[in-house]
């Protein structure tokens, strides 16, 4: 009677790992995680590993494979960065333990085989994806926030910083329409995916609404090929 309960005590912490993705979500297999690096001596050095995860596009769940590069420079980066995505650990008394597997909006990753499914796969319709809306909706603020402090920027220096005002009043124009309507949103996302990523020459309001929104809404921006 002893050996069914040693095999339970075995195999249900690796199935516990395992937390089922919402919809338009992903979420690690923490056990499938294998690094794709050898070199574990010292620091800083570059860190290589792939993880299995799942993604639901209308309850259906797709397996992702994706791959992870970080660079690490500490102990305590080789427990917090070397981790799947959704993975959290904890801090403990003799270093780091497995925590929990919170599942994450597939767009919202940089993780590029699960940026490619969410785009092949998520409706980007804050109509039908609530995710889609809170997203749009925290961006709205975020917008709104730094819209304030770039008018005051800009109204304060001159000529100097007056494409700090302009900036501004486009981001306020921006948040206005969120979290429904993206339309000018898209429109300066896809100058961005055009320039691939190459923002416009500092000092202009162009560069600095396309330096904020590259990473405020990164997640909106396809991965490049």
């Amino acid at each position: 009677m002893k050996h069914p309960i040693l095999l339970l005590t075995l195999i249900l912490p690796l199935s516990a790992f395992a937390t089922r993705p919402g919809l338009n979500e992903c979420s690690p297999l923490p056990a499938t995680k294998k690094y794709l690096s050898t070199d574990f001596h010292g620091y800083p050095r570059d860190v290589a590993f792939d993880c299995v995860y799942e993604c639901n596009k209308d309850e259906t769940i797709y397996p992702v494979n994706a791959i992870s590069k970080v660079h690490i420079n500490t102990v305590d980066e080789d427990a917090l960065m070397t981790t799947c995505q959704g993975v959290v650990v904890k801090k403990t008394k003799w270093g780091y333990d497995f925590d929990k597997v919170v599942p994450f909006y597939a767009a919202d990753t940089n993780l590029v085989e699960i940026k490619k499914w969410a785009f092949a796969n998520v409706e980007f319709d804050p109509a039908t994806n609530p995710l889609e809306k809170a997203k749009l909706l925290k961006l709205k603020e975020d917008l709104n926030q730094i819209s304030t402090s770039y008018i005051i920027a800009g109204t304060s220096g001159g000529e100097a910083t007056k494409y700090f005002l302009e900036a501004g009043k486009l981001l306020t124009e921006i948040a206005k329409g969120l979290p429904m309507n993206t339309k000018l949103l898209d429109e300066v996302l896809q100058k961005i995916i055009e320039s691939k990523g190459e923002t416009k020459a500092p000092g202009t309001s162009e560069a600095l609404v396309e330096m904020m929104l590259s990473s405020a809404a990164s997640w909106r921006i396809p991965p490049q090929n």
